[in-house]
């Protein structure tokens, strides 16, 4: 079966990208052709000028919110699209979703997911298309797998409420990331979901070998920080963690500024002694490695997603406050306990996907 994927744009969000290729890989593995529709939404003129005063407002009210971007220029830099093009099949660069897309691949199937594609503030203009408006009326299989609305509150305007739950009623089988996904779902899409790993999740370590750049910074012990919010309690945290332990701390970024390739990036977690993140998919691979860690996620980026994952997998005191960081009793991590949890909700997820799809 010919399966197209959507997703978040395949930009420079390292998490975003491997999750992406992961769930080809499965996809591949169950017998499939996936393809992933490569598209960059823009803004039309009088909407990008609505989100961007409305996120230069909520900014001045002290919260933070993303700057709505038209994507003009370079849409990916040359580390990560040489990844994208040697290791992801995808559709032409296109501008919007359209119908078109799908007879012009051959598409079965297309499936939603995963990382936050529900999450309405990160896709105001089109949230519509992420629950597959484009394909309405065709006669294909739709599937969300894994999507992710990043929290556990409601987020859309009764407009989008309205709109995404008639298109989620038209779904073949939904799953969910989170657990509360799953109460969502049924109180304001009206549709019952199965909670999912994420695409990462569903490979072990050695199957990143075949990607992983293992030769890459074979340093001294470290302590991995990789965080995508800093402040000062962050900074005293991460540097008593490194002294008590006796470790060097290495900073590690993410975003436009950052040059590692996704081979490199995943080493930082592969050699890392301990790691320090407030990503989801840096808490992902930290336990794919088999990395002691801790959580100091940002709630405002979506705490949901990694509550939920730590909590299913007997993690919960990994999580710590990100405004007031605090190591509680040592305790180490019983990756027996983890990797048996891990293992059984790995197959249920695999088993969904496959059955969604025949």
């Amino acid at each position: 079966m010919r399966v197209g994927i959507v997703t978040q744009p395949l930009e420079m969000n390292y998490g975003g990208i491997i999750q992406n290729w992961a769930l080809q890989k499965v996809l591949k593995r169950l017998g499939h052709e996936p393809i992933t529709i490569d598209a960059y939404q823009r803004f039309s003129t009088p909407h990008y000028i609505f989100n961007y005063l409305r996120a230069k407002l909520m900014r001045a009210c002290g919260k933070k919110y993303p700057m709505p971007r038209r994507y003009h220029g370079a849409i990916r830099s040359e580390t990560m699209g040489r990844f994208i093009e040697q290791h992801i099949n995808k559709t032409e660069v296109m501008w919007r979703y359209k119908r078109s897309v799908v007879k012009r691949y051959g598409m079965d199937a297309v499936v939603v997911g995963s990382d936050q594609v529900w999450r309405a503030v990160y896709s105001p203009d089109h949230i519509e298309d992420l629950y597959l408006r484009f394909t309405a009326g065709m006669p294909i299989k739709r599937v969300a797998y894994a999507a992710s609305f990043g929290i556990d509150e409601w987020e859309y305007t009764p407009q989008q409420t309205a709109a995404c739950a008639k298109l989620a009623q038209q779904m073949d089988a939904i799953s969910v990331r989170e657990a509360s996904g799953v109460d969502l779902c049924r109180e304001y899409l009206g549709v019952e979901a199965q909670c999912v790993l994420d695409p990462t999740l569903l490979l072990n370590a050695s199957e990143y070998d075949e990607i992983i750049d293992h030769e890459w910074d074979s340093s001294e012990p470290y302590l991995a920080v990789y965080c995508l919010d800093h402040n000062s309690a962050k900074e005293k945290f991460f540097s008593q963690l490194a002294a008590d332990r006796g470790l060097k701390v290495r900073y590690f970024s993410a975003g436009w500024k950052s040059h590692f390739t996704i081979q490199q990036w995943l080493a930082i977690f592969s050699n890392a002694s301990f790691v320090v993140t407030d990503s989801f998919h840096g808490t992902v691979f930290s336990i794919l490695f088999g990395k002691e860690f801790y959580n100091l996620c940002s709630p405002w980026r979506g705490l949901e997603r990694v509550a939920s994952l730590l909590k299913a997998l007997g993690l919960e005191q990994r999580l710590l406050s990100d405004s007031h960081p605090v190591e509680p009793d040592e305790t180490k991590i019983d990756w027996q306990d983890v990797t048996a949890r891990l293992e059984g909700m790995r197959k249920k997820s695999i088993d969904f996907l496959d059955g969604a799809l025949k």
